[in-house]
C-alpha cells in the first residue's frame, strides 16, 4: 500500500487503542485479592493477609504506571499523524496485542517474582513493547509525510524517552537472570523521566497548566 494512502481513520484506531488500554489496566487489579481465609479469621490473620499482598501491589503499581506511560506516548503519537498507513496500522495492532497480554505477565511475576522465568518473561514483554515504540519512532523520523504536526514534546514520542525505555527494559531483562525481582529497579529511570523532563524544560510548564 502506498504510504500516502491511509489504511484506516486514525480516530477509529484511537477508539480501539483506548479500549484495549482501559481493559488491560482494569484487569491488572484482579490479581489483588486475599487468599482464602477460615471463617474464624482474626484481625491478626487479616493484617497478615493484607501485608502479604505487597509484592503483588508493587507489581500492579509498576505495570499500571508502565501502561500509563505507553498510553500517553501512543495517544500523542496518534494525534500527530496525518494518516495511518498499513505499516503503522500493523505496528499499532501488534502493540495493542502486547498491551492486552500484560495482565498475564503481571500476574505471573506477581505470584513468582523471585524466580528467573517470571522475571525474564515480564521483562521480555516490556522489551517487546519498547521495541514497537522504537520502531515507530524510527519509521516516523524516516517518513515525515505521515506526521501533520509536532508532538507537545517536540518530536514524536521523544527520542530520549523512546531509547531510554528500550535501554531500561533490556537492562531489566539481563538482570532478571541474575537478580529476579530486583531487576525491576532498572525501570525506575523510565518512570521518572517524564517528571524530570517537565521540571527541566520551562516551556513545558505552560503545557501542564
Amino acid at each position: 500500500m502506498n504510504a500516502s494512502i491511509p489504511a484506516i481513520d486514525k480516530h477509529r484506531l484511537a477508539g480501539l487503542q483506548d479500549g484495549v488500554y482501559s481493559i488491560a489496566m482494569t484487569l491488572l487489579v484482579l490479581e489483588l485479592k486475599l487468599p482464602a481465609l477460615p471463617e474464624d479469621t482474626t484481625d491478626a490473620m487479616l493484617w497478615a493477609a493484607l501485608f502479604g499482598l505487597w509484592p503483588k501491589l508493587l507489581t500492579w503499581l509498576l505495570s499500571f504506571w508502565v501502561l500509563v506511560i505507553f498510553w500517553i506516548g501512543d495517544t500523542r503519537a496518534l494525534a500527530t499523524f496525518s494518516l495511518v498507513n498499513s505499516f503503522l496500522l500493523r505496528l499499532s495492532l501488534w502493540r495493542l496485542a502486547l498491551v492486552s497480554l500484560l495482565p498475564f505477565s503481571t500476574a505471573f511475576i506477581g505470584e513468582h517474582g523471585d524466580h528467573v522465568p517470571s522475571a525474564a518473561l515480564y521483562s521480555a514483554h516490556l522489551v517487546l513493547l519498547a521495541t514497537t515504540q522504537t520502531v515507530r519512532y524510527v519509521y516516523v523520523r524516516a517518513n515525515p509525510v505521515v506526521v501533520s504536526s509536532p508532538s507537545p514534546g517536540g518530536q514524536i514520542d521523544g527520542g530520549l524517552q523512546t531509547y531510554a525505555t528500550l535501554a531500561c527494559t533490556l537492562a531489566a531483562l539481563v538482570l532478571a537472570f541474575y537478580s529476579p525481582g530486583y531487576n525491576m529497579l532498572a525501570l525506575l529511570p523510565v518512570l521518572f523521566l517524564q517528571l524530570f523532563r517537565r521540571f527541566k524544560s520551562p516551556g513545558n510548564r505552560s503545557d501542564a497548566a
